[in-house]
């Protein structure tokens, strides 16, 4: 079955003064969460990475898919930085019917308001996490159950995980 994994970036440090907000790069919590969390992400068989153009994402995704099998690029999309839920909705819509399993490497709020619609009304443990808190390299995974990634929505899709660093450990 087809599935969609949404990953936010790892732990990113603060702007230096005059750095833009894009620029500003991975901690080194940052960078060990996200090999720790690529560990995760290696056992899942993507087919397509869509990556936030922000330094932060497309270095949690480089760290995080370094030890995958076959190497899966990314696709560095500008208009994931920042943007809103209905619109990582509707570029998740887009993808073609060939990609069964996605994962978004991305920003909150964005991240935390599509993973709670989508979980929509499911009372799974991990729901009420998300509620709390979608932390930094945090992630939700959901298997597409119905249609395709054009009817993408709660009825189409089930809940399956949630996962953080520290609740690895």
């Amino acid at each position: 079955m087809p599935f969609l994994t949404l990953l936010r970036h790892a732990k990113a440090a603060p702007p230096l003064p005059g750095q833009e907000d894009c620029d500003r790069p991975l901690t080194e919590r940052g960078r060990t969460d996200a090999a720790r969390m690529g560990k995760l992400l290696a056992e899942l068989g993507l087919d397509i990475a869509l990556v936030s153009a922000a330094a932060r994402t497309t270095e949690t995704w480089s760290i995080a898919s370094a030890d995958f099998t076959a190497p899966l690029p990314p696709t560095v999309e500008q208009t994931l930085y920042l943007c809103r839920a209905a619109h990582l909705i509707e570029r998740l819509r887009a993808v073609t019917p060939d990609m069964q399993s996605i994962v978004v490497v991305g920003h909150n709020p964005c991240l935390q308001e599509v993973a709670l619609w989508l979980a929509g009304k499911t009372k799974a443990p991990g729901v009420s996490q998300m509620q709390n808190k979608f932390p930094t390299c945090a992630l939700a995974t959901f298997e597409l159950t119905a249609g395709s990634w054009n009817d993408l929505a709660p009825k189409t899709v089930a809940f399956t995980r949630f996962a953080a660093p520290r609740m690895l450990d």
